[in-house]
């Protein structure tokens, strides 16, 4: 076992195989899942929230120093990184939810690919046996271990080894979610990659307009509509499973960000600067120092 799997894989595994405890279905489970890594991660959303009203509150300011110092790139850059300072804006702030996402993702990926392993817990012995037993593959192939539960036969392993194993349940509304959706087979998992680009262009359109960002264009606007796309293509290469938690931490995300602007759209309006006093009292600081 690497470390990977040690700090982040195994202790996904548990987390679902104890939430499958309790609900014996594997597309509620994850969307529990989610909603358990949303919560736990709610103190970076709200300290994102915050930033982003930071960055809103000194909207005026920064749109002042763009325009005075437009020729002057250097000075520019100056003030915009003392005014950040003053106020507390951390810029990459916003980046750090995104970036813990992706260890998750992988995590789950296996988690999903390696079920015996990671939700049963069961020993790398008994695996190889199941696998020779039910499988065409060998246990290190990705997708063996889930067709060794796609054909699993309880009683046939309670027969042949004397173990229990259980028979996990992947299919949600008709969905098997530990399959891959296919691009070139049409079929009803094909919801999954199309949910994933909606509710993640959704939840770019909506943290824009809540925050007042102006329209996007060029470079910018390209990233926004490729997103989603690339969201798409990717729940095509992985197990349902893994599309269907990312489908609901858009969907999450999307509640959060809509309930907390609320919460913090009063606080901006209450703290905001008046432009004009701002850099009247900046000169006043500047002549002190000189």
């Amino acid at each position: 076992m690497n470390v990977f799997e040690l700090l982040i894989t195994t202790p996904l595994g548990y987390v679902i195989s104890t939430i499958y405890q309790f609900l014996p279905n594997y597309g509620w489970t994850i969307i529990l899942f989610t909603f358990i890594i949303k919560l736990i991660m709610s103190p970076l959303a709200i300290k994102q929230q915050k930033s982003m009203t930071k960055m809103q509150r000194v909207k005026p300011l920064l749109e002042h120093i763009q325009a005075k110092y437009k020729d002057d790139p250097n000075r520019l850059n100056q003030e915009t990184m003392k005014l950040y300072k003053e106020q507390g804006i951390n810029p990459a702030g916003g980046c750090l939810p995104l970036l813990i996402q992706f260890p998750i993702l992988i995590g789950l990926y296996q988690v999903i690919n390696r079920p015996l392993s990671f939700i049963l817990h069961l020993p790398a012995d008994i695996v190889e046996k199941l696998t020779q037993m039910f499988a065409s593959g060998n246990a290190n192939n990705v997708a063996a271990q889930i067709e060794v539960c796609s054909k699993l036969d309880p009683a046939l392993v309670q027969q042949e080894l004397g173990i229990t194993v259980e028979k996990l349940n992947f299919w949600f509304f008709g969905l098997d979610l530990s399959q891959q959706p296919q691009l070139m087979y049409l079929n009803w998992l094909w919801l999954i990659p199309i949910l994933s680009a909606a509710t993640a262009y959704f939840s770019s359109y909506i943290t824009q307009k809540l925050q007042g960002m102006p329209q996007q264009e060029g470079t910018m606007k390209t990233m926004t509509l490729l997103m989603p796309l690339m969201s798409a293509y990717f729940c095509f290469i992985l197990p349902a499973g893994v599309g269907l938690y990312w489908v609901m931490s858009n969907v999450f995300q999307i509640i959060q960000t809509i309930v907390l602007h609320k919460i913090f759209v009063a606080k901006q309006q209450e703290d905001e600067i008046d432009v004009n006093e701002y850099f009247k009292k900046d000169r006043s600081n500047r002549k002190k120092h000189q």
